[in-house]
């Protein structure tokens, strides 16, 4: 099932902006994956939330480990709030 667009401002509060299988926390060594084998880590690593900050701006990335997925979750922008024009959907792409 595909969920509603970002910008069609169905969503309210904090919303997943983006899913990757690129994981911040593989690539800093705190996967508690890669821990399951090492000797006094095993159960002590959780996947807590992270932020990334960029200016005023906060996203949170969250993590699904059985799914080896990070989630890069925000708010909606105001710049998307205050766009006037409606949004235009095609089926295929205008000439």
């Amino acid at each position: 099932m595909i969920d509603a667009a970002y910008e069609s401002h169905e969503e309210t509060g904090e919303i997943s902006l983006m899913i990757t299988r690129h994981c911040v926390r593989y690539a800093l060594s705190l996967c508690p994956k890669q821990a399951k084998g090492v000797t006094g880590v095993q159960g002590t690593l959780r996947a807590a939330p992270l932020t990334l900050v960029n200016g005023s701006e906060r996203l949170t990335l969250r993590f699904d480990c059985k799914r080896c997925e990070m989630h890069v979750v925000g708010k909606m922008k105001p710049a998307v709030v205050r766009r006037t024009e409606p949004l235009k959907f095609y089926a295929t792409r205008p000439a």
